[in-house]
């Protein structure tokens, strides 16, 4: 359970903004700071919070984002963004990030979720899945009666297999063995063409030609995958380096309580992270090995980082 805290921010970049964050904990040892409107942040606060971003993604992905983080912030990332949040680590620092925006697509309640990550040293700890499960439960609960649409981009296998199996293969979209549902194609449709991408969109597959053509290197520093032979062919075979997949995955009340106790029953079995943060008995090199699952449950949604 998500508890506010009063206990003084130890990161400086994050004491004495303009804009303070809603800070409680999100799981053994970390901690969410959390804003509900980021457009209240005076320039200066907005660009402590760019460089934290952009030193966040290049820790997580391996790969330089500062020019696509540069691009977004002078789009109005923090005017547009619902809401966002950073995972803080054992010692009071970033270690994470992740955010949404609340529209209608298709004349449906959805949410679009923006980048996120986590650097590799936490990942083990489950905390990409806490942080969705956190912004679940705030945005479906609100609305326990009808279900919620939930959208992202990503070229990640493993994000997508999370989800897949979070939910269950039939509330998640693309799904390789059935057509889509004319609901889900008219809603992508219109998130592709909010997010400027209506020409790229591929309507039947959900892929999205050039969707990350704003970076200037590579997204990930090196190739991801999920463990899932086919899965990771098909994403080798049909996603290209800029490319990404469109996934839309229906989300209601019942389907967040099997969430809920997917998690519940994972923090049975796992570890708490010791006050450094990194476990002792990890060495460096297994750690981006580790950060990618092999399979993803309803613990797993989005793990390791997502563009």
């Amino acid at each position: 359970m998500y508890v506010p805290s009063p206990t003084r921010l130890q990161c400086p970049d994050l004491r004495d903004l303009s804009s303070p964050p809603v800070v409680g904990d999100l799981c053994p040892g970390y901690r969410l700071a959390r804003w509900d409107s980021p457009a209240d942040l005076a320039p200066e606060c907005r660009d402590r919070l760019h460089h934290l971003l952009r030193d966040l993604a290049a820790r997580a992905f391996a790969a330089d984002h500062s020019g696509y983080w540069r691009g977004r912030v002078s789009a109005g990332f923090f005017d547009q963004i619902s809401t966002l949040a950073l995972v803080l680590g054992p010692d009071g620092e970033p270690v994470g990030w992740g955010g949404y925006h609340r529209r209608r697509f298709a004349g449906r309640r959805a949410l679009y979720l923006d980048a996120a990550g986590v650097v590799p040293a936490h990942r083990r700890f489950g905390l990409s899945a806490a942080l969705m499960a956190h912004f679940l439960t705030r945005e479906v609960l609100a609305h326990p009666f009808s279900s919620t649409y939930v959208v992202l981009r990503t070229r990640h296998p493993a994000v997508y297999s999370a989800w897949r199996d979070g939910l269950g293969p039939h509330r998640v979209h693309p799904h390789r063995d059935r057509p889509l549902p004319v609901r889900v194609r008219r809603l992508a449709g219109d998130a592709a063409a909010w997010l400027g991408d209506g020409p790229r969109l591929e309507p039947d597959t959900l892929l999205v030609r050039g969707a990350y053509r704003m970076f200037d290197g590579d997204i990930y520093g090196v190739r991801p995958h999920s463990g899932d032979e086919r899965l990771d062919a098909y994403f080798a075979r049909e996603v290209g380096p800029k490319d990404a997949l469109l996934v839309v995955a229906r989300v209601g009340a019942p389907s967040l309580v099997r969430i809920l106790a997917g998690r519940a029953m994972a923090r049975r079995s796992a570890g708490r992270p010791p006050s450094g943060g990194r476990p002792s008995h990890v060495r460096p090199e297994e750690q981006v090995h580790r950060s990618v699952p092999n399979g993803a449950g309803a613990s797993g949604l989005i793990p390791g980082a997502r563009p």
